[in-house]
């Protein structure tokens, strides 16, 4: 077999996230999100949002496992509790660091940086008129950065944290109200960041909806009926975003992006092989997104 290298344009790279890498987490204006309320873990210990009832004076926390959603009991408010780590707010603190970052980054021959932007950084409270310019300012300085040293950007504009107050007041993606409220935040970073951004994610992993609803979409009060109804949303705040940005600018490609682990079936007996496909219900997502349909076994 004839190698085939990689050609000299590949864009190689890496990857963060706002949530796990930026810091600064009240810094330039920025507001809560649900990432910022999410304490570390141990090994025997998940990571837990602790909550309010503001009303009842009642405090509890959730525990975040892997497997199951969360169903927060209704009416309470994620709180920050005194005495407990949460990671997400210094992280590694590139808010303070990206230059220092992103010249390493340089040095190690990085030709593209896949990062995401904090939405509660451009729009604290997730549905205000006016975008926060502190916020926007701040990523104008990652990008110009970035391009000195010749290095990509593709940017994420939802991963793992929305706005707190868009979890708490419409129980996030569950609401239809929050399509315009991303098309509005996605249109306003396509025009901010026109010639410095090319290259956007919608969602990070959307498809893990299914088992952490809270982080990935806002939800906090949760059933499968919920859950299908905000990836739909979202499915539809995605489109949006695509077409906005291709008006916006024609040379902007966006996608999307799946958290992908294949299942293999035990035998090729069908019932084997149905389980499968219902273990890797997860790949409708892509149907969706990239088709335009859903597929009959999903519905």
């Amino acid at each position: 077999m004839t190698e085939q290298p990689f050609p000299e344009t590949f864009p190689w790279g890496g990857a963060t996230a706002a949530n796990q890498y930026e810091g600064g987490y009240l810094e330039g204006h920025k507001g809560l999100n649900t990432s910022d309320v999410l304490t570390n873990g141990e090994h025997l210990r998940p990571r837990r949002v602790y909550w309010k009832n503001p009303l009842t004076e009642e405090e509890g926390f959730e525990e975040m496992g892997l497997t199951e959603p969360v169903n927060f009991p209704e009416g309470v408010i994620p709180v920050l509790k005194e005495g407990e780590l949460y990671p997400s707010q210094e992280a590694t603190d590139f808010y303070h660091h990206f230059k220092e970052d992103i010249a390493l980054m340089a040095e190690m021959g990085f030709k593209a940086f896949r990062m995401s932007i904090s939405w509660s950084r451009i729009f604290p409270e997730g549905d205000e008129e006016e975008a926060n310019e502190e916020g926007l300012q701040f990523y104008d300085q990652v990008f110009d950065e970035l391009l000195k040293y010749g290095i990509e950007p593709l940017v994420t504009l939802s991963h793992y944290e929305i706005p707190l107050n868009l979890a708490v007041k419409y129980n996030g993606w569950a609401s239809r109200k929050m399509i315009d409220i991303f098309e509005k935040y996605a249109v306003t970073v396509f025009r901010r960041y026109k010639g410095k951004v090319k290259y956007y994610l919608t969602f990070i992993e959307i498809n893990l909806i299914a088992v952490n609803s809270f982080l990935e979409a806002g939800i906090m009060q949760t059933s499968p009926e919920i859950r299908a109804q905000g990836v739909h949303n979202q499915f539809v705040g995605s489109a949006k975003a695509v077409k906005a940005a291709h008006e916006i600018d024609p040379d902007i490609q966006a996608g999307m992006m799946l958290a992908y682990y294949p299942y293999y079936p035990y035998t090729c007996d069908p019932q084997d092989q149905i389980s499968i496909m219902e273990q890797q219900e997860n790949l409708f997502y892509s149907d969706v997104q990239a088709g335009g349909y859903y597929p009959e076994y999903i519905l």
